[in-house]
């Protein structure tokens, strides 16, 4: 298997991940009361998990230089990803997890063209064609059969 075979199959079990953290997070929320204290749970372990791997893998500890060099935007991923785990805490139970889901990934796919377009974040321009632009149509199509009832 050749590299480029494994990070396609790693990104797709990941992508699998996606809906099962948002029915688990679903599930903590109702149990607790609160999609708020569910994310933050989520946030507590996921902490802790990225710690114990930190070092097992013997990660290096950034100077204070080189996370002062972060560009400001650069610190943008925590919010976002905090964002993300509340309102999918919030979404999955009252629109179901195929239509969050389906609603979060077309956002993606729309803000992943704009940014690669427009070369945002210091990003490799890969301007807007058709195909591009029929991706983000299949994936408005796709939205629509997966919320009719």
């Amino acid at each position: 298997m050749n590299t480029n075979t494994l990070y396609l199959g790693l990104a797709l079990i990941t992508g699998a991940l996606i809906p099962i953290q948002a029915a688990t997070n679903a599930v903590f929320s109702k149990s607790t009361g609160s999609p708020l204290i569910a994310s933050v749970a989520v946030f507590v372990i996921g902490l802790v998990a990225m710690l114990v791997m930190a070092v097992l893998m013997r990660a290096p500890a950034p100077s204070f230089q080189q996370l002062r060099s972060v560009p400001w935007y650069g610190y943008a991923g925590g919010i976002i990803v905090a964002t993300y785990v509340v309102m999918i805490t919030i979404l999955v139970p009252r629109i179901g997890v195929g239509a969050a889901i389906a609603l979060i990934v077309t956002g993606q796919i729309i803000a992943a063209v704009i940014i690669d377009h427009f070369g945002l974040f210091n990003v490799t321009v890969r301007s807007l064609d058709i195909s591009r632009i029929s991706g983000i149509v299949l994936m408005i199509a796709g939205i629509y059969f997966v919320m009719k009832k």
